[in-house]
């Protein structure tokens, strides 16, 4: 079957099961799936055209949600929790542990391993559902190169880390990552005010810690990498003091 072929029978299938399942997961007013459908065999060619129809078919959060309704992500174990909870794949209770547990990890007592599994069993399922509930996220990052300098042509400071073939991993647990469908929407923070806009380069050139907040909705996890996908909703540059600088 030719590459065409393929992608064509993906998409297709992709939007099958958008449709089965719209009714329930996505809100009111979210644009049409089809709207994102590659129109030639050329864009069926074109990996960037694939990957925003398939982003298209995929729940979709709601803006209006306030900020204060976004749980913090800053372990690889809430991923790891996430992905089982949008997986609906059975939980590997042994597995977990190994990674969640270090007295589990660390015995090689058969019955010991057995009863710590016994006693974490209701906490793993209770971390997987709270997660089911928990769809809205924020990822904090700190760092003195988030950002690339001012562009004075388009008024905006590039943001490093963004775009959509990135990932994030935390080092507890990195065989769970987190990615973006529409990082590319939000990879420039548009500055046109000068004064605000030397602040932050002020910032840039003297190498001090900024913050970046994203705020995203868990789509869906991608089971060929153990992946989240998320959708930005929000995102916002502060400094060390905790000051809002730049948002989008």
């Amino acid at each position: 079957m030719k590459k065409t072929t393929i992608l064509a029978v993906q998409i297709a299938l992709a939007f099958s099961l958008a449709a089965c399942s719209k009714k329930n997961e996505a809100p009111a007013g979210t644009p049409a799936a089809a709207s994102a459908t590659p129109a030639s065999l050329a864009d069926l060619q074109n990996p960037d055209a694939v990957n925003k129809a398939v982003a298209a078919t995929l729940p979709k959060g709601d803006p209006a949600t306030p900020l204060n309704a976004y749980r913090k992500i800053d372990s690889g174990h809430q991923v790891m929790f996430m992905y089982y909870a949008l997986s609906n794949m059975p939980a590997p209770y042994d597995e977990i542990a190994k990674t969640y547990s270090d007295e589990y990890r660390r015995t090689s007592d058969s019955f010991k391993q057995r009863d710590i599994l016994k006693a974490l069993q209701p906490r793993i399922d209770g971390e997987i559902a709270g997660a089911k509930n928990g769809r809205y996220v924020v990822v904090d990052q700190q760092d003195s190169r988030l950002l690339q300098r001012y562009d004075f042509e388009k008024k905006s400071f590039a943001l490093n880390d963004f775009s959509d073939d990135r990932y994030t991993f935390f080092n507890d647990n990195s065989q769970y990552t987190l990615a973006t469908t529409n990082a590319a929407d939000f990879s420039a923070f548009k500055v046109t005010d000068e004064a605000r806009a030397r602040e932050i380069e002020g910032y840039l050139s003297s190498y001090k810690p900024l913050r970046l907040e994203t705020y995203a909705y868990a789509q869906d996890a991608d089971p060929s990498n153990r992946r989240i996908k998320l959708q930005v909703m929000k995102v916002r540059l502060l400094d060390a003091r905790g000051t809002v600088l730049a948002e989008m």
